[in-house]
């Protein structure tokens, strides 16, 4: 067995495995088919960089983005409302024209953001992404205490390929002390992004 990140306890780690194992083989899947077409492999492995990058302003804009669903009136119970919810941000964008000779944090331009819900996957994905938004939510709450997760998708559409990367972010119910984003969530993300300003 592998070691998974983030998980520190043999017990902790044999409990997440079929959880991990699931991903894992997905990923594995997708890796699998772009291998035959290296030019998108190139392309998603520089996908996986930039997110990797924006990773810390990913995950502020989607807990800013769904944060009001927490708090009343919209909720009373945040713990049930995160059993419910199925948030999923998606992130559009456009490879730059010099990409080959940019940062890993500046080979993209973010087009524009939207919240969506699961409705935005196929059937076929609903058991995976359902699967990834779970095993997120239940690792923080082991970690940190009652917490909740969305489902962050960066969606490349090029001329030539479309492609997309699928991350988890969770965040603290706890949100006594969480301030309000000086600009709004969308604004603040395509900023960060589009200036290459990584946290």
């Amino acid at each position: 067995m592998t070691q998974i990140p983030g998980i520190q306890s043999r017990q902790c780690q044999k409990a997440a495995w079929p959880v991990h194992k699931k991903i894992c083989k997905l990923n594995q899947e997708t890796t699998a088919t772009l291998e035959a077409r290296p030019g998108d492999l190139e392309r998603l492995d520089a996908l996986r960089d930039f997110t990797r990058k924006h990773r810390a302003t990913i995950s502020e804009a989607a807990f800013h983005a769904v944060r009001h669903d927490y708090l009343p009136p919209s909720s009373l119970d945040p713990v049930a409302t995160s059993k419910e919810r199925e948030d999923v941000l998606v992130i559009d964008l456009r490879t730059r024209p010099n990409a080959a000779r940019a940062r890993p944090e500046t080979r993209f331009y973010c087009m524009g953001a939207q919240l969506e819900t699961f409705s935005f996957f196929p059937e076929e994905k609903l058991d995976e992404m359902r699967l990834r938004l779970r095993s997120c939510r239940e690792e923080a709450t082991r970690h940190r205490g009652p917490s909740s997760a969305a489902l962050v998708v960066l969606s490349l559409r090029d001329p030539d390929m479309e492609l997309m990367n699928v991350m988890s972010v969770a965040f603290s119910l706890d949100q006594s002390d969480v301030d309000e984003l000086e600009i709004p969530w969308k604004q603040f993300l395509i900023h960060m992004m589009n200036e290459g300003i990584v946290e």
